[in-house]
């Protein structure tokens, strides 16, 4: 690791607003742009999705939910329409390869009923054969979740993950009809932020409890699908898959620079959150150039 005070010089003259990076379990870096920031409620975009993921996981966990296998067509009967939308399962929907058609968040915000509106797309693919990412398929998730649970998610999510983890401070949209939005939908500090990425870490353990089951920790964050040279998606989280990467390291990744880094063989989890119009990218830059080399 090079010097944390190089790595303090570059991300004070970008659009950083706070990091946190932990290493064996100890905080060794804090930065926020402003006092602010330390308690403000960070909208976190997309990482939103790898909260969800670690709730369905707690789910099936539960009985709630049979497993990934389950056809999406046992929680909306009003799907049957055709035998590929039937082929369509909850492991499609945290890989993105449901094959549902999508061309953006517009179309599903604008619509009155969101969960309809995915349902209601087109198949472009069979299901399993190509990754398209589509915040309608959290939104479908999350919807099975609601309807399984019996709870909405933000009481769910409350219950057998945030209040174990003594998170309190938190937001979870919904949409019109009351469900939670899975794409997109949460605010938290950043410091909740780093402790998902510690329980990630720990396999699903926090103060000596299994919070998230550990072969769900391992099943969630495994490559599925290969995205490019440099990238691979698993159940709603990130894998860097570069060949000259140096050990495993899976993250959450939201909108504008929002960031749970997991590197489990530096024992390194680090936060970021940022309001980058472009260049989102760059604090997984900066954490690779001044936080994983040396």
């Amino acid at each position: 690791m090079t010097s944390l005070t190089d790595f303090e010089k570059i991300i004070k003259k970008d659009k950083i607003d706070s990091v946190l990076v932990q290493k064996n379990n100890t905080v060794i870096f804090e930065y926020y742009r402003n006092n602010k920031m330390k308690e403000r409620q960070h909208k976190i975009y997309s990482v939103t999705k790898s909260i969800l993921s670690a709730l369905i996981g707690i789910a099936i966990d539960k009985g709630f939910i049979e497993n990934v296998n389950t056809p999406i067509s046992h929680y909306f009967p009003e799907f049957n329409k055709d035998k590929e939308n039937e082929r369509i399962t909850i492991k499609h929907l945290l890989t993105m390869t449901s094959g549902l058609h999508w061309s953006g968040n517009g179309g599903m915000i604008s619509s009155k009923n969101w969960v309809n509106y995915v349902l209601q797309q087109d198949i472009d693919h069979p299901p399993g054969n190509e990754m398209v990412y589509s915040c309608g398929s959290s939104q479908l998730l999350s919807a099975i979740l609601q309807k399984t649970t019996g709870l909405h998610i933000e009481a769910f999510a409350k219950k057998h993950l945030f209040t174990p983890l003594g998170i309190t401070d938190y937001k979870w949209n919904c949409d019109s009809q009351g469900i939670a939005i899975g794409g997109f939908g949460l605010t938290m500090k950043t410091v909740d932020m780093l402790k998902i990425g510690t329980l990630y870490l720990k396999n699903g353990v926090w103060k000596s409890k299994q919070i998230v089951p550990y072969h769900w920790i391992e099943e969630s964050t495994s490559p599925k699908v290969k995205t490019d040279d440099h990238y691979a998606y698993a159940y709603h989280w990130w894998n860097i898959t570069s060949d000259n990467q140096v050990g495993r390291i899976f993250l959450a990744m939201g909108h504008e620079g929002q960031y749970i880094i997991v590197a489990p063989d530096y024992q390194l989890v680090t936060v970021f959150t940022s309001s980058f119009k472009d260049g989102a990218s760059r604090p997984l830059q900066y954490f690779q150039d001044y936080l994983l080399e040396g």
